[in-house]
């Protein structure tokens, strides 16, 4: 009788160890692409104190997903208030391209900006527009060779959208694209 106790014990902590610890299901990870979420405002020509704007006016909570008729509801399954994207500003010196520190050099019209090694972007979720939206800025302040770089990627080849979802709600990646961005770049010159 002990033996059979002892067996089921350990066939109970067998199963319950082998449960699956990975973080998509951990954390109600679910994944999508939706191209062309964030714009950059190009100009003709950028001088100096010009400002680089990028934009999500074309985030909607409703957006289309591949293979189904009906929108996705991303503020109805996320509940999340903002989504994230990285991005940041290199300059290119002696044929070498090097991360710009942009200081106080920014300019938020809609959503938050954070400045690290790199510029978090935070598009904000906007009841009244339904839309979640984010215009940053840059100042260009110095003449030069520049390029906007975003991350790559889940896809590997675009950058992601992220959710800031709360406990218990799905987290949500959008690999998405920009406007006039090869290989992960906007390249631009400042006169």
């Amino acid at each position: 009788m002990k033996t059979l106790k002892y067996t089921f014990f350990i066939a109970l902590i067998t199963l319950s160890i082998s449960c699956s610890k990975e973080d998509e299901e951990f954390y109600n990870a679910v994944y999508t692409a939706v191209p062309g979420l964030v714009a950059i405002e190009v100009q003709p020509g950028y001088n100096v104190n010009d400002v680089l704007w990028l934009n999500t006016d074309a985030f909607s909570r409703y957006l289309p997903e591949p293979d189904q008729t009906t929108p996705l509801d991303v503020y109805r399954t996320t509940n999340s208030e903002q989504f994230s994207f990285l991005y940041r500003l290199e300059k290119q010196v002696n044929g070498e391209w090097q991360n710009v520190a942009v200081g106080n050099n920014i300019i938020e019209d809609k959503g938050e900006m954070r400045i690290g090694n790199y510029i978090t972007a935070n598009a904000i979720y906007n009841s009244n527009t339904e839309n979640y939206e984010y215009r940053g800025g840059l100042r260009l302040t110095e003449t030069g060779q520049y390029r906007i770089g975003f991350f790559s990627g889940y896809n590997g080849v675009d950058f992601d959208l992220i959710s800031d979802s709360s406990n218990r709600s799905t987290f949500l990646t959008i690999a998405t694209t920009a406007n006039n961005v090869t290989n992960g770049f906007y390249n631009f010159t400042v006169n």
